[in-house]
């Protein structure tokens, strides 16, 4: 059995015995003798805890939250035997019998125990940064981010992952209108075949035929990212600028259209590839785009998301470029407060969600749309040739399953590395896709959108990450 690391902020801490707060009863009385929490990935955290008390310990519960966008809190009620002298134990499950909880999550965490004669000790919150515990993991770090590696050789992309994370925050913070707060945690693998046990859960048939080259977990400020291959600057470029919208946006993430998020973090992408504009500008030639209020969630072939994110940044470009980078700060503000795009885009640039359609269709050479008829019609409407791809159901639970970038892995049962980086033999095509988690909705378009059947494009050797 191998080693369970513990990972604190800022340092690895095994044990530690917890002070009580100054509104116990006779908190002295009760003394905490042993202290241990450990990662069960992936199936998520176990906590330990030993104390003594001259009364009977009845009761010990567990308080933590997932530090993130929410911090909503909960506990667990621990295990245990009562008496003077107890050993008890609380898992916070991951996958299956719990909510997904992607490595690189932070978990506040505390102690109160109680006993029959009224006593009560609170001990002090503690941070305990979730991993798999099977990689002896290495650490790269500016300070407000912090890349997680397990592999020496790949320790030079693991400072590549941490400049382009960096630049990016450089390039879209000002945009966005983020400066960071709190810590931001980036994951990176070398072989896709361990990083598939971290991300939510798919079927086997799923698994065997697609490959995620990253994902952003924005609801706990984590992100997951391939570091094998050519594309993964391109891909943490990409997802960090969805982790600096929903930090841009706070509690309210989940209310970004789908073509301002894609597009935000294509225009944000240091590296990107031209597949998109190339997709864009044959659907502009062959005047197949949709309304942009079609793309306020992404669907139908793998063409026609590919042109969903290439529109999503066309558009954030018209607006950036026609309108100042300052006012996009403004609309992710709005957005925040009215949760509600057509009026954030009224409030912020003086028009309507149809006005902006109508504007940029001019600006690349296409006639106006028909206006639906009413806000409300026009987000209960589908575009009329969508043939929505199937979804995998997310288990219920706190945090909302991301959109994975598939690959497509033609044949594949369990690939290796070589297939999943592309290398010169590989059958992989780009697929459309993302990875940003988008809140708390259940059953939603943010479901992981997993193209499942052959794809038939021709985009070359580009693997392109997506949300």
């Amino acid at each position: 059995m191998k080693l369970l690391l513990l990972f604190f902020l800022p340092v690895v801490v095994t044990a530690t015995a917890l002070a009580a707060t100054p509104n116990q009863q006779n908190p002295a009385d009760i003394t905490v003798t042993e202290e241990l929490v450990e990662s069960i990935f992936p199936d998520g955290v176990r906590f330990h805890l030993a104390a003594t008390g001259p009364d009977e310990i009845d009761d010990i519960r567990v308080y933590f939250k997932l530090l993130g966008q929410k911090n909503q809190s909960a506990y667990r009620a621990m295990e245990f035997e009562p008496g003077t002298s107890i050993r008890g134990e609380a898992i916070l499950h991951s996958g299956s019998r719990g909510e997904h909880i992607p490595p690189g999550t932070r978990v506040e965490y505390s102690f109160e125990i109680r006993d029959t004669a009224g006593r009560s000790l609170r001990t002090d919150d503690q941070v305990y940064v979730y991993l798999d515990h099977n990689f002896d993991w290495q650490t790269k770090s500016d300070g407000s981010v912090t890349v997680y590696y397990n592999e020496e050789i790949i320790e030079g992309r693991a400072g590549r992952i941490l400049e382009t994370a960096t630049e990016t925050l450089g390039h879209m913070g000002p945009i966005l209108g983020v400066e960071l707060e709190h810590p931001l945690h980036i994951v990176a693998y070398s072989d896709y075949r361990d990083m598939v046990h971290s991300l939510p859960f798919t079927s086997q048939a799923t698994r065997a035929g697609l490959i995620t080259q990253g994902t952003a977990f924005s609801e706990v400020r984590s992100l997951l990212v391939l570091a094998s291959g050519t594309d993964y600057l391109g891909t943490t470029s990409h997802e960090f600028t969805h982790l600096l919208v929903a930090d841009a946006t706070g509690a309210s993430a989940s209310r970004v259209p789908r073509w301002l998020n894609e597009g935000l973090a294509e225009y944000g992408n240091l590296h990107p590839s031209p597949d998109y504009d190339s997709a864009l500008a044959r659907a502009i030639r062959d005047d197949e785009v949709r309304p942009l209020w079609f793309q306020n969630t992404f669907s139908g072939t793998p063409d026609e998301v590919i042109v969903a994110y290439g529109q999503g940044k066309s558009v954030v470009e018209y607006l950036l470029d026609n309108h100042g980078e300052d006012k996009m700060a403004v609309l992710m503000s709005t957005l925040a407060d009215t949760l509600d795009i057509d009026e954030a885009l009224q409030q912020t640039y003086g028009f309507t969600f149809y006005d902006l359609d109508t504007e940029w269709r001019k600006s690349v050479g296409l006639e106006a749309s028909p206006p639906p008829p009413t806000r409300e019609t026009r987000q209960r409407l589908a575009p009329p040739t969508a043939r929505p791809i199937k979804p995998v159901q997310a288990p219920s639970g706190v945090i909302q399953q991301p959109t994975p970038t598939p690959i497509r892995v033609t044949g594949a049962t369990e690939p290796d590395v070589e297939e999943a980086t592309g290398g010169p033999n590989s059958p992989q095509q780009s697929t459309p896709g993302c990875g940003a988690s988008r809140g708390f909705q259940g059953a939603d378009p943010a479901l992981p959108l997993l193209v499942l059947g052959g794809l038939g494009l021709a985009w070359g050797s580009r693997r392109k990450a997506g949300e």
